[in-house]
Order: C-alpha cells, then structure tokens, then sequence
C-alpha cells in the first residue's frame, strides 16, 4: 500500500470540528483508492517549533507519495517548501483566509467539495518565486502590503463587509501618513525608480478580474507580475482606496505594473525589512533579488481547473 502525508493546520477552519471532519473525509478517499495516510499537526504552540517540519521530512525520505494540505496559503507555503525539487505533487485543501493559490487552480473553496475535486484531480507543474532564496508561491510585498496583510489577518473571522470596511480605514489612514518611498527596480536588466507607497510581486502576472482577490490566469509563463503605487494627489488615493477594496485597483492610472523574469529592489538605505511571502513575515536583507523556480512543484488541481 502506497503512502501520504495529510499537513493540517489545526487553526485553521471555523471550527475544530470542521478540520477533523475533513480529515476523517481526506483519509477515507485515500483508503479507497489504496494509500495509507499518515496525519501530521503544525505545532499549535512555540514549545515545539519545526517539530512537525522534522516529521514532514522524515515521511518524504521514507517515501511518502503525496502531500495534501489542510490550511491557508501560509500552510501551502510551508509544505512546498519541503516539496521544491522532488517529484511528489501537493494537494489543497483550502481552509484559511485568502486561499489565493486554491483559487487560481480552481480548487472549491468548502473542503468537502475540496475533498471530492482531489478524487479526479490531474497534475500540474506550477512555477516557484523567490526572493533572496525564500519561496513564495502568490506573492511577496513590501511596504503597504505588508500593513494589510497584517491587517487583514487581525480581522480574520470577520465577514467580508467588516474586513472591506477594516482596509478601507486602515489604507486611508496609511495615505493620510504619507509613507512613500523611493524604491529603485531593475527588471531584466532595465532600470527604473519608483516612489511609491510598497511593492507587490506576483509568481506570475495577474488577470483582471473582480472581487476582493485578484487572480492569475497562468501559474507556469516563468514571469513575474511587478505592482506598486505612484505618487499622486489626494483625491485619487481615494479612488485607489475604494478600488482596492473591490479588488481592481491593478486597473487604476496611479498602479504601476511591469513583468519580468528577474527582479531587483533596492532601497535608499541598506539593512533589513520585513516582506509578506503568501500571508508570511519574513526578514531579508536589501537588496532584494527575485528569481522564479519554472515548474519547480506538481500541484494536484481539479479536472476544469485553471492553471
């Protein structure tokens, strides 16, 4: 009997009971189809940390088949991370706040049609981001972003209209502050300065489309979808604001927005800041050097999906 890894975030989900009921589910539709699954918890507490990151990579070397994630974007971060350069695909089941990559494969966001897509799902070979050697699989920000990532994950729970209402407030109360900066981007070899208020890269471009998450129509083109904010008058940081909450604002007049295959940003000062890789805080030192890993990790995506 082959074998796999169930990840699952105990956080994640709107309940305990949710999380262990999609499991018992996951596990049945595994057994059917003859594999053995193993359950590993990412530690709830500090107490333990990277506990079940050792018994991740202890089930891989033993030879673990599939990797199937119960949690948010974070959570698929931390597995892939494991995954990058072996042939042994990941599958979703989204139980966080944004489930970006969920979306974009086409993935149910309820986990029990999440459970059923895996049964016929095919395998798709997606692209990894980089920057400064820490993957991300959506997208890395600096700046803005950063502030409403956080923003966003404090009112996690909330309910759509209070969350819309929560960044609205908090990006106003941003513009208000001012906080632009001069950054200096180079894009294949292409240099530009940008005084802008943060920086968004995307592992691959994104699409136009409405809502309060934005997609990407491809996640294998090797490219990069390079976003900031110009300076502009106050009257249009509005619009921006208001636009950014319906999720459109890449098409705003003040949005800069580039692709490229290789991406360097780099600051007025030297040292270390704080950028958001899917959801996650990590600290890097300027400049930052972006490079995409093309197909580095199989994805199970549902038949229909769009990749």
């Amino acid at each position: 009997m082959s074998r796999a890894i169930i990840l699952v975030n105990p956080r994640s989900g709107s309940a305990t009971g949710q999380v262990a009921a999609t499991i018992g589910r996951l596990v049945e539709l595994l057994a059917a189809r003859g594999v053995a699954a193993t359950t590993i918890p990412i530690d709830a507490t500090r107490r333990r940390p990277g506990s079940w990151r050792a018994k991740l990579e202890q089930d891989l070397a033993n030879g673990a088949g599939g990797v199937y994630v119960l949690g948010g974007d974070g959570t698929v971060l931390a597995a892939a991370t494991a995954l990058i350069g072996r042939e042994v695909p990941l599958g979703i089941v989204p139980l966080g706040t944004a489930n970006l990559l969920a979306r974009d494969i086409g993935m149910p966001l309820a986990p029990d049609d999440a459970v059923r897509a895996l049964e016929g799902a095919r395998i798709q070979r997606i692209d990894v981001g980089r920057v400064n050697g820490e993957p991300f699989l959506c997208a890395s920000m600096l700046g803005l972003g950063t502030t409403l990532s956080r923003t966003r994950e404090a009112a996690r729970g909330l309910g759509w209209l209070r969350l819309s209402a929560r960044l609205l407030r908090k990006t106003l109360w941003l513009l208000v502050r001012d906080p632009y900066r001069w950054v200096e981007l180079d894009l294949d070899g292409r240099s530009s300065q940008l005084c802008t208020l943060g920086v968004t890269v995307t592992n691959n471009p994104l699409t136009r489309s409405p809502g309060l998450h934005l997609r990407r129509a491809r996640l294998d083109s090797g490219r990069f979808g390079v976003y900031g904010i110009h300076r502009g008058p106050f009257w249009a940081q509005l619009r921006l604001a208001l636009r950014a909450v319906q999720g459109d604002w890449p098409d705003d007049p003040q949005v800069f927005g580039r692709e490229a295959q290789r991406v360097e940003i780099r600051g007025r000062r030297s040292g270390r800041i704080t950028v958001m890789n899917d959801g996650e805080r990590r600290r890097v030192s300027l400049p930052l050097v972006y490079d995409i890993l093309p197909s580095a990790l199989p994805v199970f995506v549902p038949v229909g999906g769009d990749t």
